[in-house]
Order: structure tokens, then sequence, then C-alpha cells
């Protein structure tokens, strides 16, 4: 009789142990950890599986059956069509995006949430995140109409680029030839937005850790046509200011406000970067969202954001 034998008929503990870790093993696959997603992927496609809610993402994202296929979703009655496509996809430099270009910061992006919202689908959205040794580094909230908007629709439009609380902004075109343009860029902690919410909900059910604040850089173009209707463009770009690998701010949360950023070198160092940064990126948006890109490519030292990788 061998040592493993004697084992096995004189120690009934360590023998119920191991059926115990095979039944383990089992749950641990079918029930995966956000920790068990990010280190192996492949466990969102065990047929059966359910990816797990992270206490924080506040409620249940969709079922990864749906985020892994990329069908769209219709809560209730809503004609709105909600699409969560495989994060698996990647894209560098730029992405297609009704009809033109939506030009992206330099880093890989993967899609979150895509779909057309609103009376009739009138909104376009794609919603992006860029991930740096498992950590997302960035998020991009692009929006375009399908036909333009009645002027009650867009009053407003643009209140975010007057905001007092702003690092900075800048108005390009305050209705100049029937354009409306501008940008800003301040601090952002959450979002009552329920595409935005559920976006970074699916990130936490993959096992991303995102950043407790970001900083937004906006932009804004709305084009009004002979008609008095609008067309509109949106491109919201949240850049974590974090350390390498890890979600820990580089400066403390308190510190991230127009007033107290004087108070605080790093931060104050970030905001200027992406400043100085977007004051370049928006004549690329421009260009892409409105017209195509007319290079087809976007330039290396045009889209190094200062949270890239």
């Amino acid at each position: 009789m061998s040592a493993f034998s004697r084992l096995w008929r004189r120690a009934p503990l360590w023998r119920w142990s191991l059926y115990g870790s095979v039944g383990f093993l089992g749950l641990a696959a079918l029930y995966p950890t956000p920790f068990m997603l990010r280190h192996a992927p492949w466990l969102a496609h065990v047929p059966g599986t359910t990816a797990p809610a992270s206490p924080s993402s506040g409620g249940s994202p969709p079922s990864s059956d749906a985020q892994q296929s990329g069908a769209a979703q219709q809560p209730g009655n809503s004609p709105d069509r909600v699409a969560a496509p495989s994060m698996n996809a990647s894209f560098v430099g730029s992405v297609p995006f009704n009809g033109h270009t939506l030009p992206l910061p330099a880093g890989t992006w993967h899609p979150v949430l895509t779909g057309q919202v609103g009376p009739g689908g009138v909104q376009l959205f794609n919603i992006l995140a860029r991930t740096d040794r498992g950590v997302v580094t960035g998020v991009i909230i692009a929006r375009t109409t399908t036909r333009p908007l009645p002027a009650d629709a867009t009053a407003g439009l643009d209140d975010t680029c007057h905001d007092d609380r702003n690092f900075a902004a800048r108005v390009m075109s305050d209705g100049q030839n029937g354009v409306r343009e501008c940008w800003s860029v301040a601090e952002s902690t959450g979002s009552a937005n329920e595409l935005i919410t559920t976006a970074f909900q699916r990130l936490h059910t993959f096992g991303f850790p995102v950043s407790p604040l970001y900083v937004t850089a906006v932009w804004l173009r709305a084009t009004t046509t002979k008609d008095g209707s609008t067309d509109v463009n949106a491109v919201d770009t949240l850049l974590a200011p974090v350390r390498p690998g890890s979600t820990e701010l580089i400066a403390p949360l308190a510190v991230w406000t127009k007033t107290e950023l004087p108070n605080a070198p790093l931060a104050q160092n970030f905001v200027r970067g992406t400043t100085k940064w977007m004051t370049n990126w928006v004549g690329v948006l421009r260009e892409g969202m409105t017209h195509g890109l007319s290079s087809g490519t976007v330039p290396d030292e045009l889209a190094r954001d200062p949270a890239a990788p």
C-alpha cells in the first residue's frame, strides 16, 4: 500500500479537505471576484458565470452575457438602445463615430458603452476607457446628434464653460456665424447621469480600479442651422491624476478645488498640464468630429495628455 493510500484511509479530515477544495474551486469559477477577473478575464466567459458587482458600484450592472455579446439593453419600455461591447476590443489613435472620427488621446482605449438615446434616437454616444497596469487612467464620453435639435432643447448647453469653479475655460465662439464652441477644465468626483454611472459600474464589474477623482476636460460645439435648430458635438475627457499602477491620487482629495489648488504643487502641475494639452487638443477634436481627420492619424505630441501611460 502506497503512502498516499495509507494517508487517504487514516486521515479523514485531510480527505474531506480535498473534497472541499474541489468544491470551492468550482464556486470560484462560477462566481469570480474582480481580482480573479482582472488576472483571468476568460472566467467571464465560463457558461453560467455572473460577473460580481463591486460594493461601491451602486446597483446591478448588466449580465456578463449581455456585456460580452454587445446585445442592446432596453430597460422597461425605454426606446433607448444601449449596448455593452466586449472590452477585449481596443482602439489606438481614433475610432469611427457617426460618419466622422473621434480622436483618442495616447494609449489603448476599450469600449465600455455605446448606443443611441433620446426621442427617436436623436443622440449617439460612445464611452471608452484607457487602462494602465490594470488601473483606469482615462475615460472618454463622446456625444453627437443624428439630426438637429430644436432651439429650446439646447438652451444652457454651454453653461459648463461659464462655471466659476472651473480650473480653466475658453469660449472660442459665442454664436458668431451660428457656432457656439468652448472648452473647460474642472474636477469631477461623480455623475448623476445614468449612462455614465452604468459605464463605471461595468468597469467595477470587470475588476478595473478607478480613481476617486478625475480632472475633466470638456469640449462642446453647437452649430445652428438656417431653421434655428442645432447640431451638437461634445467630448468629455476624464483624466486620472493618480500614481502609476495605483488609484492613489498624487495630491489629497481636498486640494482639488480652485481655491486650494495653489497649495498643492503636484495637483497644480497636473491641472496646468491638462489645460495646456487641451488648448492644442481641441483643434484635433474639432477636425475629427466635424470633418474627419485630414491626415488620418493623430500626432503623438498632441495626443499625449498628463495621465497618459
